[in-house]
């Protein structure tokens, strides 16, 4: 694998501890989080610092068990954001982007509680901070119809409303779906950043025409320029056999439902036309001895016809 790896021209930015080295330079993450937060004007990321990765969660039988955020960042505002990297699809993927954004928010009050005045939380004990869940996926999201969707908390009663705006606006979740990005015109930076997770690995070079911070990120993924103690972190990350069984159990798990809905759909129209078949052959036979036995008892023709059209 090392030896495969040489031969690539950038590394797969999709991989833990590449994607953890984008993100170490802070200019890199202000200009990711603008990008794909959309911001602009005064709402605009200008400082950033990144908070300690891990979250420590009690067991059910006793003692803790550790969670750990891909990025864990705070901007100089107050708004707190979780970056995850998710290239292999599990069982109740949407109960780990609530579970980690539950966390950033529990984290996020502590740390905001933490620097207030005992008046000041006296006064607004509930006082939520803002948190951005932010999920990059390597594979094919069932619940995306594009390659972004934003979600939200929304009312039920909104539902098919394009100008729906959320109705709790502090709690954010952003999911991209790599592989059903097709570059297009929209938000340029954003876009331009999505080539890098889908291209990178097989690109031969750096793309004409892209923004400085854009070129800086290419140019940190160069195979060449990194340390022999990095590639071999690298290479260690490709072989993550705990992801590679879980994916491998969800494909299965999966493959298996799909293919028992496609028999179980198959087998219901096959009876169901055997069935119509046998009963249209059974009607047949009856109306011909309904009309023999009406032609015996002096029906005339004409209202024969009338009753079989009928």
């Amino acid at each position: 694998q090392e030896t495969e790896l040489r031969k690539q021209m950038f590394y797969d930015p999709t991989l833990d501890p590449v994607f953890k080295k984008i993100f170490d330079n802070k200019s890199t993450l202000i200009n990711f989080l603008n990008a794909f937060l959309r911001l602009e004007n005064d709402r605009r990321i200008t400082e950033v610092e990144q908070i300690r990765r891990t979250v420590k969660l009690k067991k059910a039988g006793g003692g803790d068990s550790i969670g750990r955020f891909d990025i864990h960042a705070r901007t100089a505002d107050g708004r707190f954001v979780n970056i995850e990297m998710q290239r292999i699809d599990h069982d109740d993927f949407l109960d780990r982007i609530e579970l980690y954004s539950s966390l950033l928010t529990i984290n996020a009050k502590i740390t905001m509680d933490s620097e207030v005045s005992k008046d000041q939380f006296k006064e607004h004990p509930y006082l939520m901070p803002t948190v951005y869940s932010i999920w990059l996926c390597n594979f094919e999201v069932p619940f995306c119809n594009g390659y972004r969707e934003d979600l939200g908390l929304f009312r039920y009663s909104d539902l098919g409303d394009k100008r729906a705006l959320p109705i709790y606006a502090k709690k954010r979740y952003i999911v991209i779906d790599i592989t059903r990005f097709v570059p297009a015109k929209g938000n340029e930076l954003e876009q331009q950043w999505l080539e890098i997770f889908k291209n990178a690995p097989k690109a031969r070079r750096i793309p004409a025409n892209v923004a400085d911070e854009i070129r800086d990120v290419y140019e940190r993924l160069l195979v060449k320029n990194s340390t022999r103690d990095f590639l071999k972190k690298v290479v260690g990350s490709m072989t993550d056999k705990r992801e590679y069984w879980a994916g491998l159990a969800t494909a299965r798990r999966r493959a298996e439902a799909e293919g028992f809905a496609k028999g179980e759909a198959k087998g219901l129209a096959k009876g169901l036309a055997k069935g119509l078949a046998k009963g249209l052959a059974k009607g047949e036979k009856k109306s011909a001895k309904m009309v023999k036995f009406l032609q015996k008892n002096g029906v005339s023709p004409k209202l024969l016809a009338a009753a079989l059209a009928l």
